[in-house]
């Protein structure tokens, strides 16, 4: 258990500074995405992987049954990591012995797969999310200008018509502001992925020889 916490803390940092520098060498990116975090479409297995090469393994890892089922268990949501070191170590003492380096490759490439499947899920989530709040955002301003143009009007009913867009604006913009509190919540999830992909990887890794 030691040794899989080491594995964890060093997994974490390693892979954030990787990740982070990975990020800052891209200068491009999406004109609506609201995360201080640079967006990243995928994590490069180079970033997490220091194992064999996964180029044109994409997708053999689902042609082995016990390997595929290996991907799903560890790649699931509610996966515990304490797990992770005991699962994988068993699953490569269970691999034939010519054939073990080659099934963690494997199941490493079914892992970053998957995994950046989910980040992107959680990508387009953000994107969505932030379209909403610029659409809420323009309406709001529109409903500004028309209560400053309505101030200016003194007939009975431009003043009541202020009256009721000035109690609607109140309840407006407490939902806006709840909402936009709420992107810096929903900014923290790439991150999740990443820190779980750089443990996955990083502990496979070990058991490779």
């Amino acid at each position: 258990m030691i040794k899989f916490k080491w594995l964890m803390v060093t997994a974490a940092i390693t892979t954030s500074v990787n990740f982070n520098l990975y990020a800052e060498a891209l200068t491009s990116q999406i004109a609506n995405w609201p995360c201080d975090q640079a967006y990243l479409p995928e994590v490069p297995a180079a970033v997490v992987w220091a194992g064999p090469s996964i180029e044109g393994l994409n997708h053999k890892w689902q042609q082995d049954d016990s390997i595929e089922a290996m991907v799903r268990r560890l790649v699931a949501e509610e996966y515990d990591l304490e797990k992770a070191d005991g699962d994988i170590a068993e699953f490569a003492e269970n691999q034939q012995p010519g054939l073990k380096d080659q099934n963690l490759t494997l199941l490493f490439a079914g892992v970053i797969s998957q995994m950046n499947e989910q980040r992107q899920k959680a990508l387009s989530g953000i994107i969505r999310y932030a379209d909403g709040q610029a659409i809420r955002a323009e309406q709001l301003s529109e409903q500004l200008d028309e209560m400053i143009r309505l101030q200016d009007d003194a007939s009975a009913e431009a003043q009541r018509r202020l009256q009721v867009m000035q109690n609607e604006m109140e309840i407006k913009q407490r939902m806006f502001d709840e909402r936009e509190s709420f992107i810096q919540h929903l900014c923290t999830r790439p991150r999740l992925f990443e820190e779980k992909l750089g443990v996955l990887a990083r502990t496979i890794a070990y058991y490779v020889d």
